[in-house]
Order: structure tokens, then sequence, then C-alpha cells
């Protein structure tokens, strides 16, 4: 399902890495808002956070500071992962991720995941 979501309320697997990206994604954010695909993320079923984002970490972190009030995501439900998978903490590596979207056959998940790594814009 697709939402748009205030990036405050969704949490990044991890921190941003790569400085350069981070800044030309704000600079590019605050000329033309959001632009590119949407981020993955799972909503949580009891726990907060709420959000947990399966991709974008640069994207989030540029948008919170470009001052954006939401940024579109496709959002899956943590009932669809599999029962041992913990969706802030099992499963940090992108092909990990991957595999597990592929066990659940969200189609649009899946291409996005698989986009990770690629070029955002």
């Amino acid at each position: 399902m697709n939402d748009m979501i205030d990036p405050q309320l969704i949490k990044p697997l991890h921190q941003m890495r790569n400085q350069r990206l981070f800044r030309e994604l704000l600079n590019s954010m605050r000329k033309n808002g959001w632009q590119g695909r949407p981020l993955l993320v799972i909503e949580r079923e009891s726990k907060e956070p709420w959000y947990v984002a399966w991709t974008g970490s640069h994207r989030i972190a540029a948008a919170i500071d470009a001052g954006l009030d939401e940024v579109p995501c496709y959002v899956l439900d943590e009932s669809l992962l599999p029962e041992e998978v913990d969706a802030e903490w099992g499963h940090v590596q992108d092909y990990e991720r991957l595999a597990i979207l592929r066990k659940t056959g969200d189609e649009t998940a899946i291409r996005l995941m698989d986009l990770e790594g690629r070029p955002i814009w």
C-alpha cells in the first residue's frame, strides 16, 4: 500500500554511511522536494517505532533536514514477514531483507528492495 508518512515517524535500520550522498539528496530535496521511488517501510503491529524503513536511510535523513512533512512510502504489514523475522533488528543486510521479501510474494516490495543500491534519482 502506498502512503504519505511523516519522515520523523520512520526509523531507518542503520545510520547514514555516505555523507556525500546525503548532501546531494538534501540539496535536491530542498530545491525539488521528494523525487524518485518511495521508501519501503514495515508497519509494526504493536511496537514503536510504528514504521521501520528497509530502504532509504539517506533519503529519510535528507527529508527530515530538508523539512519535508511527508514522504512517499510503500507500507508492508509486519504480519506478512516470516514469524522469526524482527522487522527492526533481524536482518540488516540488503540481500537478507530481499530474501525475506521474496517469501512474502509482494512484488512491489521485492522490486523496491531490489532497486536499493542503484541510483535513486
